[in-house]
């Protein structure tokens, strides 16, 4: 028999259970899925994780869409001509996001879509006083192959990599104190899913940040709109705002290099809605956020509301407070 023992911070895409570390077979097994996932130690003691099985349709997509070659030297080509076409240096770019974040000592910092790990690069130069706990993760086995080598090139030690679907974290909930993306939310499928997902392993009050392209709303009938749009369909894309979370606050939109990136932030927040539903409001109307929604009853004659008003305000009363006293006493309502 196999020698196991729970692993402390992966846990199964689909069911979201804890992964055990089977020894024998160099992967992490999900008991309950009856999966095998092949993982291996690498340099630094870093995780090499591929949950490849489980997103094989997404991963067979991405393969096409990229099926290259010289793919990282097409994504570092790309890289160079946007910063180069909207005359910014990408060190400064990039500090410039991570310095909108609360980055301090021994945080669990996950960089989701690392593509070719620049992220952590700046991450690690610009915060090389700190100590953090750094994930990052990937569909694409191209880009974490591409990543871990230039990592290793640059001595830069993180905890974790894994082939995986943003859609579907292979994370335990409230884990991370900050989850980084960079490009790559336009190509997902199911953005409501990867959101979530986001949210869903980030801790009570950690920070999400998205970046990505999105040519401001007011530019999109303009020339200039128009010819970025026309040089890459991609940046027609909209902000997800209506597919974000319920459970979060302090939502920040940012639009960035000459307002054809967006810059989005926002923190989990279990609380939310953090308010009183059953405040009374004072005036002619009455009732609270709660009755007002919760409690309509069918129309009545017209007539009669007015009357019903009317009577109210002579008695000095609000319409709710005179139609909850008459309907208490009408049907011997005790409470």
């Amino acid at each position: 028999m196999s020698t196991t023992q729970i692993h402390n911070f992966l846990v199964c895409p689909s069911c979201k259970l804890s992964l055990k570390i089977q020894f024998e077979s160099s992967g992490l097994n999900c008991p309950n899925c009856s999966l095998l996932f092949p993982t291996q130690k690498v340099f630094g003691g870093c995780e090499f994780t591929s949950f490849a099985k489980i997103a094989v349709d997404e991963i067979k997509e991405n393969e096409i869409k990229y099926a290259t070659n010289n793919l990282n030297e097409r994504y570092r080509n790309f890289l160079n001509w946007l910063f180069k076409t909207f005359k910014v240096d990408e060190k400064t770019f990039r500090q410039n996001m991570f310095q909108k974040l609360s980055i301090t000592e021994n945080m669990n910092v996950l960089i989701t879509s690392v593509g070719n790990g620049d992220d952590i690069i700046s991450l690690k130069s610009m915060f090389s006083n700190l100590e953090l706990n750094i994930y990052a993760q990937d569909i694409s086995e191209t880009m974490c192959d591409f990543t871990l080598l230039r990592l290793k090139n640059e001595n830069i030690h993180i905890k974790d990599i894994n082939i995986s679907d943003l859609a579907r974290l292979p994370y335990k909930s409230d884990f991370f104190d900050i989850v980084f993306h960079f490009g790559g939310i336009n190509w997902i499928k199911n953005k409501s899913a990867a959101l979530s997902e986001m949210v869903r392993v980030s801790k009570d009050f950690g920070q999400i940040a998205i970046a990505d392209e999105s040519v401001g709303p007011w530019l999109r009938t303009s020339l200039f709109g128009k010819m970025m749009i026309e040089n890459n369909s991609l940046w027609s894309a909209e902000v997800p705002l209506d597919v974000l979370p319920t459970n979060i606050n302090q939502v920040k939109l940012e639009y960035i290099l000459e307002n054809c990136f967006y810059f989005l932030t926002f923190i989990k927040d279990s609380k939310f809605p953090n308010v009183d539903l059953d405040v009374r409001h004072i005036g002619p109307r009455g009732g609270s956020i709660r009755t007002r929604f919760f409690g309509k009853i069918e129309g009545i004659d017209p007539l009669l509301a007015e009357a019903v008003r009317r009577k109210a305000t002579t008695i000095g009363m609000s319409e709710v407070d005179y139609l909850e006293m008459v309907l208490r006493k009408e049907i011997e309502l005790e409470f």
